[in-house]
């Protein structure tokens, strides 16, 4: 009796693993991240669904931040008709209506103007108008580009500000914004060609009634900088303008340095390239005039490696 008890018992446990197995139940609520809903997004449980079914489209998600409504039957319809292998001798278990909702980032209006001012470099711009709704984005990897439109000398500075998420393009928007701010900035004093290391004797500070994109508000910012094009007198220097001189300059010597194990062996060539932290620039043997390859280390030193 008690045998037979025991598989009763195991049977009864047998049989509901089936039944359980061959029930397809479905969340009532649905969140997805992506732009499209996979059979994978909708079920409650799919230990023993094959991962090819899993993986199947179903139909598009809602738009970003929105939610939509199926009913039961729709659900099930479109899956006997997409997936009937999944649907045979199964139970099909849902709530009588399913929400579908998609994830979404949002950047307030606080955020979006510190980071226009970041990128701008201008901490005191004010709005020209207050109704700017949050942008409303999908999730992911967030990038942000500020562009301005206008001219330096309008009154209304509108800038360009273009979105994307994961590296792609989502969306962009156009921003005014008041430019009637006095800044004390630095232009040039004399004309500087293209290459040339600027000095502070070469700079002068200007005052300017308008918001100047991009200006470099530090003369410690701009001492010993290279001029990347030619700066004509009273010109504003911008961020872009300037770079940072190289670490080895070309037709000069430099020590080349190469480790052979623990050893490591010194011996001076001549830079046929300029060459910043990092770069790899050819360099000369001045007794074999023999060219070599060589990354550049330090203010004037290479590593090379052959």
């Amino acid at each position: 009796m008690k045998r037979y008890t025991i598989l009763l018992i195991l049977f009864f446990l047998f049989l509901q693993g089936i039944l359980y197995a061959s029930t397809l139940k479905i969340k009532s609520l649905v969140t997805v991240s992506g732009e499209k809903v996979y059979l994978r997004d909708i079920l409650d449980s799919y230990s023993d669904i094959p991962e090819s079914f899993l993986s199947i489209e179903l139909f598009p998600a809602p738009p970003v931040g929105k939610s939509v409504t199926y009913s039961s039957q729709y659900i099930k319809q479109l899956l006997t008709m997409k997936i009937p292998a999944l649907m045979k001798d199964r139970e099909f278990l849902s709530s009588e209506k399913v929400i579908f909702t998609r994830t979404a980032q949002v950047i307030s209006k606080e955020e979006l103007l510190s980071i226009v001012r970041e990128q701008t470099g201008m901490p005191n711009l004010e709005l020209l108008t207050q109704e700017i709704p949050s942008v409303v984005l999908p999730e992911g990897k967030l990038r942000v580009e500020a562009k301005q439109l206008s001219s330096t000398d309008s009154k209304v500075l509108v800038v360009k500000v273009t979105f994307y998420v994961d590296d792609r393009y989502i969306k962009a928007i156009n921003l005014s914004f008041k430019s009637d701010i006095k800044k004390v900035l630095y232009s040039a004093k004399v004309y500087i060609p293209k290459g040339t290391i600027i000095t502070e004797d070469m700079i002068q500070e200007k005052t300017f009634d308008s918001a100047v994109f991009s200006a470099v508000e530090k003369k410690e910012d701009i001492i010993g900088k290279i001029a990347t094009r030619m700066l004509y007198p009273g010109q504003v220097i911008t961020s872009n303008a300037i770079v940072e001189p190289p670490l080895v300059n070309k037709n000069e010597e430099v020590e080349a340095v190469r480790r052979v194990g623990n050893l490591v062996i010194s011996t001076k060539l001549i830079a046929l390239q300029d060459g910043y932290f990092g770069q790899t620039i050819r360099l000369r043997n001045p007794s074999s005039y023999k060219e070599v390859i060589g990354t550049v280390v330090g203010k004037g030193m290479v590593e090379v490696f052959k």
